[in-house]
């Protein structure tokens, strides 16, 4: 029973956000992650507690513990929930570290202007030219994309759960009221495609879902695809996720103290565009969906009828392991290009795999190139990459020979703290757009 209390007591004391999920790469949550650490560590503490109350404080005052047990019980299990809420603390920091990089400078910094590719940036609400300077602002939406007649399908600024496509001058054209989870997706099929969330009950977890939606572009819904009801084709691809085993006894209650879990975490679609592998292949063909689960660190392509299962990657596929990607693509020559955050390592990386023999035909690393979160990676016309490194609200131009050829950093100050350390600062991802569709815009 004393055991028991002392649980319950770091329970109630561990910092709420420490129990959010967290997946390194090969799948899991903080939640069990740390569970060893949680037991040893109120093992170790109550012995500690237990041995100096019966042999320094015991033997001097017995007489008052017998006389008073149940507040001198009530002391214990305080000064163990103190101690649990400053390991829990200390847990959380480190599981949750800021990534380092940070620079002085801000705004853009073109170092090769010969080999950039020209045009213009779409970030967050913004659109900016090669210089820097904002040529257009939407008031209402954010995190959006450009159609190549000038409408932007994007959220809105007040409220993340009502999203829609919008004239060039900001006029709302349509909307939808229901929450969206990371970009707006649009394909060479004319087609709006966006993620939602549908919450299950699962090993008496309460856990989100991701679901697929696709709209013509004129709002009208043309299909739902819910992981849910496709739970078990996926499952075989991956190792046992923690919430994939009920939890039993008192460690139950640890079920209740996150309120709300994500099984698979898609973060990215990408429709199969025309590329060297098509007809050879027919995981390949064009229209087919190319999609990215965070957790357990894997990529699907996936029939554009049936749905059926055509391609995997998975974590321990790739070498060195993937861990954890966002921007997934395929290009031209039929090689899949993402971005690994590689959050257990604390090092990002590009990666350029081919997805027959799985091997790293090109990578991007550097020892200041890091974050914990977002990512994005957008191939140019001109073969050179857009890469941003989002946490940092960095983002720049890389060539094939590993050149950074134009750069920009969010960094302007606000209230006097530098950007990458302002959530409102970072950059969720950026686009480019070329200067022949912009400029038309801009100029009638």
């Amino acid at each position: 029973m004393f055991l028991f209390l002392v649980l319950l007591s770091f329970l109630i004391c561990f910092p709420l956000t420490a129990w959010a999920y967290i997946d390194p790469g090969f799948g899991g949550y903080l939640i069990n992650s740390v569970i060893s650490l949680v037991v040893t560590g109120t093992a170790f503490m109550s012995a500690a507690v237990i041995y100096f109350f019966r042999t320094i404080i015991g033997q001097k005052l017995f007489g008052l513990w017998q006389k008073h047990e149940k507040i001198c019980l009530i002391v214990l299990l305080l000064i163990l929930s103190a101690g649990s809420f400053f390991l829990g603390t200390f847990l959380h920091s480190s599981f949750y570290k800021p990534s380092g990089h940070h620079s002085d400078l801000s705004s853009v910094h073109i170092f090769d202007a010969q080999r950039t590719c020209r045009g213009y940036n779409l970030f967050n609400k913004n659109l900016i030219d090669e210089k820097g300077r904002i040529v257009k602002q939407w008031t209402k939406a954010e995190y959006g994309v450009i159609d190549k007649n000038g409408d932007f399908y994007g959220k809105l600024w007040t409220n993340k759960s009502i999203w829609g496509r919008y004239t060039w001058d900001d006029h709302a054209i349509w909307e939808k009221t229901f929450p969206t989870d990371h970009g707006i997706y649009l394909t060479p099929k004319e087609t709006v495609v966006v993620f939602t969330k549908q919450p299950h009950n699962y090993n008496n977890y309460n856990v989100d879902f991701d679901v697929i939606l696709e709209f013509d572009k004129n709002g009208r819904q043309l299909q739902r695809y819910d992981f849910w009801d496709h739970l078990k084709e996926y499952q075989p691809y991956h190792a046992e996720f923690n919430i994939d085993i009920p939890l039993t006894g008192p460690f139950g209650l640890l079920a209740k103290k996150q309120e709300l879990y994500d099984y698979f975490h898609l973060n990215c679609f990408f429709m199969i565009p025309p590329n060297a592998l098509e007809g050879k292949n027919p995981a390949f063909r064009r229209g087919n969906w190319l999609i990215s689960l965070l957790h357990g660190s894997m990529v699907f392509i996936l029939d554009q009828d049936t749905k059926k299962i055509l391609w995997h990657m998975a974590a321990h596929d790739v070498q060195g392991g993937l861990e954890g990607q966002h921007s997934v693509s395929l290009l031209p020559d039929g090689n899949i290009l993402l971005f690994e955050n590689g959050e257990d390592r604390k090092a990002s990386r590009i990666l350029i795999i081919d997805p027959l023999s799985l091997k790293i035909k090109w990578q991007y690393s550097h020892t200041d190139f890091f974050t914990t979160h977002g990512g994005f990676v957008q191939a140019l016309p001109n073969g050179n990459l857009l890469v941003t490194e989002s946490k940092q609200g960095h983002v720049f131009e890389l060539t094939p020979d590993k050149k950074i050829v134009w750069e920009f950093y969010n960094n302007q100050e606000k209230d006097g703290h530098p950007g990458p350390q302002d959530p409102e600062m970072t950059v969720y991802y950026m686009i480019r757009y070329p200067k022949t569709i912009i400029d038309h815009f801009l100029h009638q």
